[in-house]
């Protein structure tokens, strides 16, 4: 602790400690008004007010809180909180609270159950309902994040033999929950282990005990079942975790298994010069089977879709065409093709005035002419265009393409024309509505082909595990074939999962336990939690980011040291969850959203934001991150800012909907004023848009 700065305790009585010795324990309302911005960031005045002096006028209320700031402002000899209309803490100011939930948000378990007690200790606010909510809100939030570290600081703790330790933790978890059976079974396994059978067994009388009086019932069978065990002496140890890597076989297996039909019909497509619709459930191949055949038709670039570009306009247009410049690096560019591919790659700009914004239908023609221009360029020696995961594609990147794409078919019917055939897939039923009609109008006039992929059969089945090293276990077989129901991306991951438990390396496949569910996400989930805390949490960041992450930002976002990250990451890749700048298939996307616990969600779409704004990100992007981190008072602004920008690229569709989400952020905040004037923008825009046409 730096002695030098100064400290709020939060945690257990309040305290504010300074240079030289200074201390206050701060009456009530600065201790609720110190642990809120340091739980929530940067608050506005009128937020504040509300919540500490619900029942005087605004005006009462707002002097209030300028004297309790001045108050403190001369206690301390300096500014601890600073800022006009939105306040915030001083950089430099240490709060325990903060401290605990940065340790939680980067998996450091012990460094988290080494800060005890409550928020606000001993601290009621009744008379201040909102304030009060908030206040419980958090209490169970820290009890939350202190159970979670327990149970897996048990699990370490166990996993290493150190029982004694363990049992410590198991007592802990107990005293934050006494009806917890989970907890309960903890403590008695513990005992077991550490070599005391009748304390265990006396753990077991009393969570009977505690069960009936609280709830006149009998305890769980897992728990009735794990004393049974107790009694016979038959309770295994848990073995420590040791994830086998994966075989490359299993990371890329080695051949397109099947789909003989559907490569026929592309290969006819691609000699017409159609342009190709692959559309299929997830995880049943089309991306394999569109990279595979365009590479056989020779040089081929590849562009996909990201989850979270649907709410960023031309951020899955900017992607490709970076990707493109920076793939021809002596690339060169005409000026006036520049100043448009400045629009949305502003590093790419040419110097002088940014250009004008788009105000008409010929200003967008002129941009997407520019694109057009740059294409033609870059895609020389290039055979085939594959456009992956169009399902994840931002709107007005989608009509760009939509333009492109018949262009490109109507050129490509000049044999000294370069432009490459193109291939899309998407997920069946996920298109948007609109995109769904245009591509359906493309296929009926001849420019395109829709092909739709079906499950693999058994015998195709069995030709992918023996690339996969699946033993010939014939029951073993069927029943795998049986669990994917054809889906090669679920046998893969069901693979993986007995692979890296050990289950094929035991040698007896008698007894194969596979997973009850159905369901990818829940086999993938088993697969992330033998992932270590470290790399769950890079995860999780990236997965909060969704797309356009790396590791430099994902350590950034965790404030974690950069080596320690590049460690993680290192996991993840060895481990099939991530590969480059996305992860290895948005299934294991989803599955890790999924895992994650809310008021993690919460910490990381807010660190998502802060990282965001310092990299310079797409403020809808920003806008959504602070939307979903709970902080309106941030949002509101970014979305004004998002449509604004919108508007300048005459996406007029979007830039309603950013001044409607706008207006609710503001109506959130109770500034009725505010979220009245950009529902009036958003109302004007909509009237542009009936006089104008979409774009």
């Amino acid at each position: 602790m730096n002695s030098d700065s100064w400290h709020i305790q939060l945690l257990g009585p309040v305290h504010l400690r300074g240079p030289g010795g200074l201390e206050q324990r701060p009456e009530r309302k600065l201790a609720a008004c110190l642990a809120y911005l340091a739980l929530e960031g940067a608050t506005g005045r009128g937020r504040l007010v509300g919540l500490l002096w619900p029942d005087s006028p605004e005006h009462t209320a707002r002097n209030n809180l300028s004297q309790m700031l001045r108050k403190l402002r001369l206690f301390a000899g300096t500014d601890l909180i600073t800022g006009g209309d939105l306040l915030e803490l001083s950089r430099g100011v240490e709060v325990d609270a903060a401290r605990v939930r940065d340790h939680f948000a980067r998996g450091r378990t012990a460094e988290l159950l080494a800060t005890g007690g409550e928020l606000l200790a001993g601290l009621r606010y009744d008379d201040c309902p909102d304030l009060d909510d908030w206040v419980s809100t958090e209490r169970e939030r820290l009890t939350e994040w202190r159970g979670l570290a327990l149970r897996a600081e048990i699990t370490r703790l166990e996993g290493t033999g150190e029982y004694a330790a363990a049992l410590v933790q198991a007592r802990a978890l107990l005293d934050l929950d006494p009806v917890s059976e989970e907890a309960w079974r903890h403590v008695m396994r513990l005992h077991y282990l550490a070599g005391d059978r009748p304390a265990a067994l006396r753990a077991y009388q009393r969570c009977k005990d505690v069960l009936w009086r609280e709830f006149q019932a009998e305890p769980l069978p897992e728990t009735a079942q794990l004393a049974r065990e107790i009694d016979r002496g038959t309770v295994p140890a848990l073995a420590p975790a040791r994830v086998a890597a994966l075989p490359l076989a299993v990371l890329r297996p080695p051949h397109l298994i099947g789909r003989e039909e559907e490569w026929a019909r592309l290969d006819e497509a691609w000699e017409r010069g159609q342009m190709i619709y692959v559309e299929g459930d997830p995880g049943v191949g089309k991306t394999r089977l569109i990279t595979d055949f365009a590479a056989s038709k020779g040089a081929f670039i590849e562009f996909r879709g990201r989850p979270g570009d649907i709410h960023q306009p031309f951020t899955s247009s900017a992607r490709n065409y970076r990707m493109l410049v920076e793939r021809l690096p002596g690339l060169q560019i005409e000026p006036w093709v520049r100043q448009e591919l400045g629009r949305v790659l502003p590093e790419y700009a040419p110097p002088g005035p940014p250009p004008e914004p788009l105000g008409s239908g010929a200003d967008v023609l002129r941009y997407r002419q520019a694109m057009m221009r740059l294409c033609l360029q870059a895609y020389a020696g290039i055979a085939t265009v594959v456009a992956d995961d169009l399902h994840f594609y931002d709107h007005p990147s989608t009509r760009d393409g939509l333009y492109f794409f018949a262009n490109m078919f109507a050129a490509g019917r000049d044999p000294e024309n370069p432009f490459p055939r193109v291939i899309g897939a998407y997920r069946t039923g996920e298109l948007r509505p609109e995109v769904a009609r245009d591509t359906e109008d493309l296929v009926r006039q001849g420019v395109a082909i829709h092909i739709r992929l079906r499950p693999l059969g058994e015998d195709l089945l069995n030709a992918l595990m023996d690339d996969l090293g699946v033993p010939g276990n014939p029951a073993l077989r069927q029943r795998l074939a049986g669990y994917s129901g054809g889906n090669p991306l679920f046998l893969l991951e069901i693979v993986k999962h007995l692979i890296e438990s050990g289950t094929f390396a035991r040698g007896d496949l008698s007894g194969v336990e596979l997973p009850i569910t159905a369901r990818v996400g829940e086999v993938i989930s088993r697969r992330l939690s033998r992932l270590s805390a470290p790399a769950l949490q890079a995860a999780r960041a990236a997965a909060v980011l969704q797309s356009d992450f790396d590791v430099e930002l994902v350590a950034e976002m965790l404030g974690a040291p950069l080596l320690d990250t590049a460690a993680a990451w290192e996991e993840l890749e060895a481990a099939g969850v991530v590969r480059g700048h996305g992860f290895w298939h948005d299934l294991v996307y989803e599955a890790v959203s999924a895992g994650i616990p809310a008021s993690v969600r919460t910490l990381l779409h807010r660190a998502a934001a802060r990282t965001l704004e310092r990299a310079g990100g797409h403020v809808a992007r920003v806008a959504r991150h602070w939307q979903e981190g709970g902080k309106p008072d941030q949002a509101a602004p970014a979305f004004l800012r998002a449509a604004r920008e919108a508007q300048d690229h005459y996406q007029l569709t979007e830039a309603a909907g950013f001044y409607a989400q706008a207006g609710a952020a503001f109506e959130a905040l109770g500034r009725k004023e505010e979220a009245a004037a950009a529902r009036s923008e958003a109302a004007r825009v909509q009237d542009q848009l009936l006089v104008a046409g979409v774009q």
